[in-house]
C-alpha cells in the first residue's frame, strides 16, 4: 500500500466544491467550499460543537426537545472557506463570515447538506 493513498489531511485541507441546492431542493450554480472530515478546521469546530452540547446537558435542557439547529449552522460555517456563484439582488454576495452566518441562520437545507457530504470522508479524495 502507497503512503499516498493512506495520507487524507491534504484533501480535506483543499475542500470540495459542493453545489447547492434551492428552496425546491433542486441543485443550483451557487456553491459553497467545505473542508473535510479529516482538516484542522473540522476538528477544531467538532470540539467546539461537542462543547456546546455538553453545556446544554449541564444546564439540564431535554436535549429531544432542544433545537440543536444553531449549534449545527454554527459548524458548518466554520467549514465553509469560500463560495461562488449567491447573489443578491442580481450582485455577486461576497463571502465573508458574517455573510457565511447570515445565510446559514435561515437555511437549514444548506446546513443539511454540507454535513450530510461531511459524513462521508470519501467525498473529499481526489483522484
Amino acid at each position: 500500500m502507497e503512503l499516498s493513498d493512506l495520507q487524507t489531511l491534504d484533501d480535506h485541507e483543499e475542500g470540495i466544491k459542493l453545489f447547492l441546492v434551492d428552496k425546491r431542493g433542486r441543485e443550483v450554480d451557487a456553491y459553497v467550499i467545505v473542508k473535510g472530515p479529516d482538516s484542522a478546521a473540522y476538528r477544531k469546530a467538532k470540539r467546539k460543537q461537542r462543547q456546546k452540547v455538553l453545556q446544554v446537558v449541564e444546564q439540564g435542557h431535554d436535549i429531544d426537545d432542544f433545537d440543536f439547529f444553531p449549534i449545527d449552522a454554527e459548524f458548518v460555517g466554520t467549514l465553509i472557506s469560500d463560495w461562488g456563484e449567491i447573489t443578491q439582488d442580481g450582485e455577486p454576495y461576497p463571502f465573508t463570515r458574517e455573510n457565511c452566518k447570515e445565510l446559514l441562520s435561515k437555511a437549514p437545507a444548506i446546513v443539511d447538506r454540507v454535513l450530510e457530504h461531511c459524513g462521508n470522508r470519501e467525498n473529499f479524495i481526489k483522484g
